[in-house]
């Protein structure tokens, strides 16, 4: 989740809603919902642009993998624990 879904999620949590509860929770579910979809087709969307950086004129195979590499260690890094979207294979490291 991203540091304004955080914060939106803070603010929702602080006031009390004239809702009953049983909505609200039906909403909260929906908005995660959202949030999870909203996520996933952003980072398909930046898989899909990485896939193709070849195309842009002057960047060549080894300058797309440097980009590359650079972009998931920057995922990595920034993930939250809970988030397994970008959470590191078994296999590395």
């Amino acid at each position: 989740m991203g540091k304004s879904l955080r914060k939106i999620k803070r603010e929702r949590e602080k006031t009390s809603s004239p809702f009953h509860p049983e909505v609200m929770k039906a909403w909260n579910r929906g908005f995660d919902a959202g949030a999870k979809r909203q996520n996933e087709l952003d980072t398909q969307l930046m898989l899909e642009w990485l896939g193709k950086l070849e195309e842009i004129p002057g960047i060549g195979g080894k300058t797309a993998w440097k980009i590359r590499e650079h972009f998931l260690e920057f995922m990595r890094e920034r993930r939250e624990p809970n988030d397994l979207y970008f959470a590191p294979s078994e296999n590395t490291q």
